[in-house]
C-alpha cells in the first residue's frame, strides 16, 4: 500500500466515524423528541379543555383566539416531533421487535406524517376559514367540504391504526414496560368512541393518554440508549 493510499484511508475512517457518531446522536435525541412530543400533546389537550373558549364564543370565534393558536400549535409541535421521536423509540427495540415491529414502525411513521398535515390545517386552515367563511364553520368541520372530510377520515384513522400496531409490536418485544404499550393501544378506541366535541373533557382524554404513552416511551428509550436489543 502506497503512502497516498494510506493517507486516503486515514481520512476516510475519521469521516465514517463522525458520520456514525452523528447518526447515533440524532437517534438518541429522538428519545428527547418523543418526551417533548408527548408533553406538548397533553398540554395542548388540557388547554383545549380548560382554556380555549369554545362554549363561550362558539367554534368559529374560538378558532380566532390566542388560546386556540397556542393549543393547536402545541399539537402541531407534538406531531412533528413524534416523527423524529418514533425513530428514537423504535431503535432500542429494533431487533427484539422483528419483522412485524419494522413494518409497524414504517406504517406509524408514514401515518404520523399524514396526521401532521391534518394538524397543520388545524393551526392555519381552520382559523382562515373562520375569517373568510364563518358561516361554513358554524357546524362540524366535516360539513365544510366533502373533500376535506375525506382527508380527515383517511389520515387520523390510519394514524390510530399505526399507533395500535406500534403498541402491539412494543408489547411483544418486551423492551419497554408493557403498561406503556397497553396505554397506547387503549388510547385509540378511547379517542374514537368518546364525545369528539371540541373543548370537552371526553375529547381530550384519548389524545392525552397517547401523549403520556409517547412521553413514557421517550423516557425509557433515553434510559436504554440508542443500542439495539437482541431477541435472545
Amino acid at each position: 500500500m502506497t503512502t497516498q493510499q494510506t493517507q486516503q484511508q486515514g481520512l476516510e475512517e475519521p469521516s465514517q466515524a463522525l458520520s456514525s457518531d452523528g447518526l447515533t446522536r440524532f437517534i438518541g435525541w429522538g428519545a428527547w423528541a418523543a418526551m417533548v412530543s408527548g408533553v406538548a400533546v397533553v398540554v395542548s389537550m388540557l388547554l383545549a379543555w380548560l382554556v380555549v373558549p369554545y362554549e363561550r364564543l362558539g367554534l368559529t370565534e374560538a378558532y380566532l383566539t390566542t388560546s386556540y393558536s397556542v393549543s393547536s400549535g402545541l399539537r402541531l409541535l407534538g406531531l412533528v416531533l413524534l416523527v423524529w421521536g418514533l425513530i428514537g423509540i423504535y431503535t432500542p427495540q429494533s431487533r427484539a421487535a422483528g419483522t412485524f415491529g419494522l413494518w409497524a414502525f414504517v406504517f406509524v411513521f408514514l401515518a404520523t406524517a399524514l396526521a401532521v398535515c391534518n394538524t397543520w390545517a388545524e393551526v392555519f386552515v381552520y382559523p382562515t376559514l373562520a375569517q373568510v367563511a364563518p358561516n361554513a364553520m358554524s357546524g362540524s368541520i366535516m360539513e365544510v367540504s366533502s373533500y376535506l372530510a375525506r382527508g380527515l377520515t383517511l389520515s387520523f384513522p390510519l394514524f390510530g391504526l399505526g399507533l395500535i400496531l406500534f403498541g402491539a409490536a412494543t408489547f411483544w418485544a418486551r423492551v419497554y414496560p408493557r403498561w406503556i404499550a397497553v396505554l397506547l393501544i387503549i388510547s385509540i378506541p378511547v379517542t374514537m368512541f368518546l364525545d369528539p366535541t371540541a373543548g370537552t373533557f371526553q375529547e381530550s382524554i384519548g389524545p392525552a393518554l397517547w401523549g403520556i404513552a409517547v412521553a413514557a416511551y421517550g423516557f425509557y428509550a433515553l434510559r436504554r440508549g440508542p443500542s439495539t436489543t437482541s431477541s435472545s
